[in-house]
């Protein structure tokens, strides 16, 4: 399964899902048409920003209209070219999410093995994770603070702050989830290694969902965007404690190796729990697999 969020599209365009499963076959030309228009963004994003910034009127005299996919409400239009902007740079990241879950896709390699992600997609998503970090915190630090108060209340839950910092937290955490499987499969990677990669995925998935429980996420994209944070929060929780129970069953004294019986029994307990989360997840609408 690929999981990425599309959710909003100008309402010219057709709506995409949230939670597009995209099959092997599909990855060359997926890939592409993803770049194509992640291309036309950016390409489109200049012209946008030399509007904002020239203190031209035309900024307020254009509507701009966006389907939503999170939000009840099913298309917003403001006149204001820092709502494009904001739903540009919003879609951008999305694009980009999408392409990194694709590259993470296993494909069949050329010995004729089971089909695998090779380390060189690996090394390219988490780029591409950072990259649309970049965009989202962007659009939460320069560009959020542009729109009036008034309008920042009318924008959709899409485009809500909370909202944008998820995912922001998203790419940073599931960058790290990448880092941290090539950290175990490599001979090199130490205990402390895995056990700092693993808690950064905790603090980031922590503050994700920090930032998105409380919104009013009321429809089937929303909820999902929800559960699938829970569950790698739990997931990231359930890695932390493994492998610090592993470095304190290294010390010699019986109290560590107490400790480490403790954090390995949390850790099991929390691989339960991330399989129930992950079962909800899958099972809840729209359906996953």
């Amino acid at each position: 399964m690929v999981c990425c969020w599309l959710t909003r599209f100008p309402n010219k365009q057709i709506v995409v899902s949230i939670f597009t499963e995209i099959s092997v076959e599909n990855l060359s030309s997926g890939g592409s048409t993803l770049a194509d228009l992640h291309q036309a963004l950016e390409d489109y994003l200049p012209v946008l920003l030399g509007l904002v910034t020239d203190g031209s009127q035309l900024q307020y005299k254009v509507q701009f209209i966006w389907v939503n996919q999170e939000d009840d409400v099913e298309e917003t239009a403001m006149f204001n070219a820092w709502y494009e902007v904001l739903s540009v740079l919003h879609l951008m990241a999305m694009l980009l999410l999408s392409q990194a879950n694709l590259l993470l896709l296993p494909r069949t390699s050329a010995d004729g093995y089971q089909p695998k992600v090779s380390e060189e997609s690996r090394r390219a998503s988490i780029d591409i994770f950072l990259k649309a970090a970049g965009y989202l915190d962007c659009a939460v630090r320069h560009v959020l603070p542009q729109l009036p108060s008034e309008l920042r209340r009318n924008l959709p839950v899409d485009l809500a702050e909370g909202v944008l910092r998820a995912l922001c937290l998203q790419a940073l955490g599931q960058g790290v989830d990448i880092q941290l499987g090539m950290a175990i499969d490599s001979t090199k990677a130490t205990l402390a290694v895995k056990r700092r990669l693993a808690c950064e995925m905790v603090k980031y998935w922590q503050q994700a969902q920090d930032n998105i429980m409380n919104l009013p996420l009321s429809n089937g994209w929303g909820e999902k965007h929800r559960l699938f944070i829970k569950w790698k929060y739990i997931e990231a929780k359930a890695a932390a404690y493994y492998y610090h129970g592993l470095i304190l069953d290294e010390g010699n004294t019986e109290k560590s190796h107490g400790m480490a019986v403790a954090a390995l029994q949390a850790a099991d307990e929390y691989f339960k729990e991330s399989k129930r989360a992950c079962e909800v997840f899958n099972a809840a609408h729209p359906l996953s697999r």
